[in-house]
C-alpha cells in the first residue's frame, strides 16, 4: 500500500500500540519510513500518515524468461530506476559471466551511499528450481545448475529466485489485476508456456514445485511438432514464440538462409496484412491456447485468467480466438472467468522479481539491519 496510518499497522500486524510506536520511531529516525501527512480522527485526534522511503534501499531484478534477458535496478518500493537488456541464444548454455556483466551494468551509475543500500537480487527464472537450489531450465541450457550459490559467491549479495509464473502471479497480486482476487491463473505465453495457479490465495506448487507446466500438456496427439522437452504435440511446441516461428517457416517455404532472421513481430505484421500462412499459424496457436486453458479453468475454477508474455504483442490477433475457444470448451452451466491481458506489460518479470526480493528482505535479519542503518550514516560514509 502506498501509505498507512499507525492504527492500520496495528490492525494488520496484531502488535500492541507500545511496540508499534517504538518500532516506527526507530524506522523514522533511520529514514526508512517517512511521514507524509496527517488525518483527523472522529475524536479529533490527528493520525500520522506514513510510507516507506523509496530510496532507503535498492534491489536488482532479473527476468530470465524473455527472449532477451532483462535487468533492472529498483528502489525499495519497486520503481525501476535503471534497466539493461542482453541478447541470449535459445537453448544454449547461458554463461554466468554473461549474467554478471548485466548485474554490473545496472549498478554502474550508483553513488557509493546507494551501493551501500543495495540489499538483494531477485530473479524470475524459467524451468524448475529444486529444493537444493539447483536450476533446470532447458531454454537456458541449464541442467541442475547451481545458480544461487554461484551468484551469491560472485556478488556477495543475497539472491532470491523463483520460477517465472510464480513471480508473475506475485506481481499481479501485489500491483496488478489480481489484487482483489482470491482465485486466479496467470498464463505466460512467450518462449515457453506456463501457468501460475492461485486457489484461495494459495499458490499451488505441487510435490516437486512444477505444478502449472501447461506448456507440456499434449494438446494435439496427432501432431509431429517436436517440443524441447522431448515430446510431440505439446502446447508449447504449437503456441510458444519458437513454435509459431517454426510452423510459419515450414508452411511458408522460407529459404534456409533467411529463416533464422524471422521474428514473431514480423509474423504479426504479416498477419495484419492478411498473409494466409501467418493467419493460419496464429489461429492454430489461439485454438491450442484456448483448449489448454479450458482444462485449467475446469480444474481450478478461477474468477480471473491473466494472459501475459511476448506472444501477447499480437493481442489483437490472438485474444479473440483464445476467448472463443475457451468458451467453446466450457459447459454451458459453468461460470466463465474473466480473461484479461496483464496491465504490467513486459516489465511484469522485473516488478515481480523486485517484489520477491522485498518479501524475503523484510524477513531477513541481516538485510533488515542494513535497511535500517541511518541514511545519514550511509550518505556520509
Amino acid at each position: 500500500r502506498p501509505a498507512v496510518t499507525r492504527e492500520e499497522i496495528i490492525q494488520t500486524t496484531g502488535l500492541n500500540r507500545g511496540s508499534t510506536s517504538q518500532a516506527l520511531q526507530y524506522l523514522s529516525r533511520a529514514g526508512t519510513i517517512l511521514k507524509i501527512g496527517e488525518l483527523k480522527s472522529k475524536a479529533g485526534r490527528r493520525r500520522d500518515v506514513l510510507k516507506l522511503n523509496p530510496e532507503a534501499g535498492y534491489f536488482i531484478a532479473v527476468d530470465l524468461e524473455s527472449e532477451r534477458i532483462r535487468y533492472a535496478l529498483t528502489n525499495l518500493v519497486g520503481d525501476i530506476r535503471f534497466r539493461w537488456e542482453q541478447e541470449t541464444t535459445f537453448e544454449q548454455h547461458l554463461d554466468l559471466n554473461h549474467l554478471l556483466h548485466g548485474l554490473e551494468m545496472v549498478q554502474r551509475n550508483l553513488e557509493p551511499w546507494q551501493q551501500s543500500r543495495l540489499l538483494a537480487i531477485g530473479i524470475s527464472c524459467p524451468g524448475m528450481v529444486e529444493e537444493n537450489r539447483l536450476v533446470t531450465a532447458v531454454n537456458l541450457g541449464w541442467q541442475k545448475f547451481p545458480l544461487l550459490d554461484k551468484l551469491t559467491h560472485a556478488t556477495s549479495l543475497p539472491v532470491f529466485i523463483s520460477v517465472g509464473c510464480r513471480v508473475y502471479v506475485l506481481a499481479e497480486q501485489g500491483i496488478g489485476l489480481a489484487r482483489n482476487t482470491t482465485n486466479c491463473i496467470y498464463v505466460e505465453l512467450g518462449k515457453g508456456v506456463g501457468a501460475g495457479i492461485v486457489v484461495d490465495r494459495r499458490y499451488l506448487e505441487g510435490s516437486s514445485q512444477t505444478a502449472g507446466e501447461l506448456g507440456h500438456i499434449t494438446i494435439d496427439p496427432q501432431s509431429n511438432a517436436q517440443c524441447n522437452c522431448g515430446k510431440k504435440g505439446c502446447l508449447e511446441a504449437i503456441a510458444s514464440i519458437s513454435g509459431v516461428i517454426r510452423q510459419y517457416v515450414q508452411l511458408s517455404g522460407v529459404s534456409s538462409r533467411s529463416r533464422k532472421s524471422i521474428t514473431i513481430g514480423e509474423i504479426f505484421d504479416k498477419a495484419r496484412k492478411e498473409d494466409p500462412v501467418a493467419l493460419q499459424v496464429l489461429d492454430r496457436a489461439a485454438h491450442a491456447i484456448g483448449l489448454g486453458l479450458s482444462h485449467l479453468v475446469l480444474f481450478f475454477n478461477p474468477a480471473l485468467v491473466i494472459l501475459g508474455g511476448e506472444l501477447l504483442q499480437g493481442e489483437d490477433l490472438l485474444l479473440p480466438g483464445i476467448k472463443r475457444e475457451l468458451a467453446h470448451h466450457l459447459p454451458a452451466f459453468f461460470k466463465k472467468p474473466e480473461v484479461s491481458v496483464t496491465s504490467l506489460g513486459l516489465d511484469i518479470g522485473l516488478k515481480g522479481a523486485a517484489l520477491l526480493a522485498f518479501q524475503h528482505a523484510v524477513t531477513n535479519t541481516v538485510i533488515l539491519k542494513r535497511l535500517t542503518q541511518p541514511l545519514t550514516d550511509a550518505i556520509a560514509g
